[in-house]
C-alpha cells in the first residue's frame, strides 16, 4: 500500500507523447502527482531546481535539444537531487541502453509506447520508490531513536557532573560524548514561587514545570543546546557554538515568556564561554554565586558573569557591629516569648538589608543559625544537630529574594524554638534513662560516649549533669552496678568466678577481683563463702 504520494516529471520535445504519458499515468496511478511538464532538459533543470525540488521519478526522452535526457539525469544527480528515471527513446541502440543503466534508469522504453505494457512500467517503479521510501523512513526512525538515546545519555551525564561540587580528573572522561566547540551555561531560577516547604498543589506546579520547559526549548530552539533541571525550581541550559549576543535576546525573550505564561518570574545567569567541558563543574559554581545577587537586587533580571567580576568577596571579619548584636539578641531571645524572638530576628534583616554582597549576607545568616544551635547544645545539653544545621545552610543557598530569605529564616528560627520547648517538656529524665542503659549493658564495653549518645547529650555535658544530679561520678556508678550485679551472681549460681567477671564487663580476673576486694571488703570468693554460698 503506498503512504506516500509519488512525485513525476516528464520530459519530452515532443507534445503527442507528453501529452500520452500524461494522460496513461492519470489512467494507470491517478494517486501519483505530476508536478512537472516540460518540453526541454534545460527548461526541465531550471524549474526543477528553482521551483519543484525533490521528486521521486522522472520520464524523459533522450533526444531533446539543449540538454537531452541523460545529461539532465547527470546534473539532477550532481545537485544532489534522489530520484529514479525512465527513459523514452525512439532509438533501439545499446549504446542507450547502456548509458541510461550507467545513469540509474530502471527502465527504457521504446517509442511509440505500447499502452498495454505501460502499467507493468509503472508497478515496476512504484515498487521500487514505495521499497526506497520505507527503508528511508526505517532508517530515518532508527536515527532519531539513536539521537534520542545519546541525548538522554549526554543529559544524565551533564546532570551527574552539575550535581558534584568537585569531580576527579579520572571522570572527565565523559567530555569526549560531545562535540568539539564553544560552549555557553545558562542557570534559570524561578522567583518567588514557593517556599522551602514547597509548592501547595503538587499537580499544578507539575503543569507550570511542563509550561516553563517548552519555553526554554523554544527559546533557544536555533541553537543545538541540552537542558535539565537543577532543583525543583531551577534549570539549566548548555548551548552549543552560540551567538553571545543572540543568546543575551533569547535569555531576555524568556523571562518576558515565562512572565507572561506563567503566575512567575525569573532569574538567569549567563555565563562566559568556554571551550573545555572539563571547566563544566567551575562555571556551574560561578553561575550559582552570581544567582545570589538577585537577593540584593531582585529577581526578574539577567545576570551576565562577566559584569559582576568587578564586586568582590568581603570577609565575614566585616560584617558590621550592628549584625553581630542582633543575633546575639535573637540567641538570647529564644530563652523568652515568641514576640521577642521576632523583634530580634527582624532588627537583624534590617540590617542584612543595607549590604550590597551576597556572599557577606549568606555568611551573616549563618553565622546565626550556627549560634542558635550551639546555644541549645550549651543550654541543655543535647547532642550535636547536623540536621538542622544543613537544612538552614540550604535556605541560604540560593533564596528567590531577600523577603524569602527573612521569611524562611524566621520560620526555621521559630521552629528551633519550639523543639526547644518541646524537648524540655517531653523527654524522659536522661539520669533514669542513662541508668536504665548501664543496667542493660553490664557485660559490654560501656564508655562515656555511648552512654551520652544514648540519652543525646554531648559527652561533657552528661558527665557533669550526671554529677550534679545523683552526687557520683558514671563511672563510680557503673563500677557500683557491676559489683551489686557480681555480688548476686557469687550468692545464686554455680558460675566460676572468672565467668562472673566476664559477665559484668571484666575480661580480667585479677583485676576484677581486686576491685571487688576495694568495693565490698572481701575477695569474690571469700564473699561467696560468706553468703553460705556454693
Amino acid at each position: 500500500m503506498i503512504t506516500d504520494q509519488i512525485k513525476v516529471v516528464i520530459v519530452d520535445d515532443e507534445p503527442r507523447i507528453r501529452q500520452g504519458l500524461e494522460r496513461l499515468i492519470k489512467k494507470f496511478r491517478p494517486n501519483w502527482h505530476i508536478c512537472g511538464v516540460f518540453s526541454d532538459g534545460d527548461e526541465a533543470f531550471r524549474e526543477i531546481h528553482e521551483k519543484i525540488g525533490a521528486f521521486d521519478l522522472i520520464f524523459t526522452d533522450v533526444q531533446m535539444p539543449v540538454i537531452n535526457g541523460l545529461e539532465l539525469i547527470s546534473l539532477l544527480k550532481e545537485k544532489g537531487y534522489n530520484f529514479y528515471s525512465i527513459i523514452i527513446s525512439g532509438y533501439d541502440d545499446f549504446k542507450y541502453v547502456q548509458t541510461a543503466l550507467r545513469e540509474g534508469a530502471i527502465d527504457y522504453i521504446l517509442k511509440p509506447i505500447d499502452r498495454e505494457n505501460f502499467e507493468s512500467h509503472l508497478q515496476k517503479a512504484e515498487e521500487l520508490i514505495v521499497t526506497d521510501k520505507k527503508n528511508k523512513r526505517l532508517i530515518e526512525e532508527a536515527e532519531e531513536i539513536q539521537t534520542k538515546l545519546t541525548y538522554e545519555k549526554q543529559i544524565q551525564l551533564l546532570s551527574d557532573t552539575t550535581a558534584v561540587e568537585n569531580m576527579d580528573v579520572s571522570y572527565l572522561d565523559w567530555t569526549r560524548d560531545f562535540p568539539d566547540g564553544k560552549y555557553n551555561l545558562l542557570y534559570i531560577g524561578i522567583d518567588n514561587a514557593f517556599s522551602r516547604n514547597g509548592f501547595e498543589n503538587k499537580d499544578e506546579w507539575k503543569k507550570w514545570d511542563v509550561t516553563i520547559k517548552e519555553s526554554i526549548r523554544k527559546s533557544f530552539i536555533k541553537e543545538r543546546n541540552w537542558i535539565w533541571k537543577n532543583n525543583q525550581y531551577s534549570y539549566w541550559v548548555l548551548i552549543y557554538n552560540g551567538e553571545e549576543a543572540k543568546i543575551e535576546q533569547s535569555c531576555l525573550s524568556l523571562k518576558t515568556t515565562i512572565q507572561r505564561t506563567t503566575p512567575f518570574t525569573a532569574s538567569i545567569v549567563l555565563g562566559q564561554s568556554f571551550v573545555d567541558l572539563s571547566m563544566l563543574v567551575d562555571v556551574k559554581n560561578e553561575l550559582r554565586e552570581a544567582m545570589k545577587y538577585r537577593m540584593i537586587q531582585g529577581g526578574n533580571k539577567l545576570f551576565k558573569t562577566e559584569s559582576l567580576k568587578h564586586l568582590t568577596y568581603n570577609k565575614i571579619m566585616d560584617v558590621p557591629p550592628a549584625v553581630y548584636k542582633w543575633a546575639e539578641q535573637t540567641v538570647e531571645a529564644m530563652k523568652y516569648e515568641e514576640q521577642n524572638v521576632l523583634t530580634a530576628i527582624n532588627s537583624f534583616f534590617d540590617e542584612l538589608k543595607k549590604m550590597t554582597s551576597p556572599f557577606l549576607l549568606q555568611e551573616s545568616v549563618r553565622y546565626l543559625c550556627i549560634r542558635v544551635i550551639n546555644q541549645w547544645i550549651q543550654d541543655d545539653g543535647i547532642s550535636e544537630l547536623p540536621t538542622l544545621l544543613s537544612e538552614a545552610f540550604s535556605i541560604t543557598d540560593e533564596p528567590a529574594s531577600f523577603s524569602v530569605l527573612r521569611q524562611e529564616m524566621i520560620n526555621w528560627i521559630m521552629k528551633i524554638r519550639k523543639m526547644r520547648e518541646y524537648y524540655r517538656k517531653n523527654t524522659i529524665d536522661p539520669i533514669v534513662k542513662a541508668k536504665e542503659w548501664i543496667h542493660s549493658n553490664l557485660g559490654e564495653n560501656i564508655t562515656i560516649k555511648r552512654i551520652a549518645d544514648h540519652v543525646h547529650l554531648n559527652p561533657t555535658y552528661f558527665c557533669e549533669y550526671f554529677k550534679n544530679q545523683t552526687g557520683e561520678t558514671v563511672l563510680d556508678y557503673v563500677t557500683n552496678a557491676r559489683i551489686q550485679k557480681a555480688k548476686q551472681l557469687l550468692a545464686a549460681t554455680e558460675m566460676k568466678i572468672y565467668d562472673i567477671a566476664v559477665h559484668v564487663g571484666y575480661q580480667d580476673a585479677k583485676y576484677f577481683s581486686r576491685l571487688f576486694k576495694q568495693w565490698t571488703g572481701l575477695l569474690p570468693s571469700q564473699y561467696r563463702e560468706k553468703r553460705g554460698s556454693f
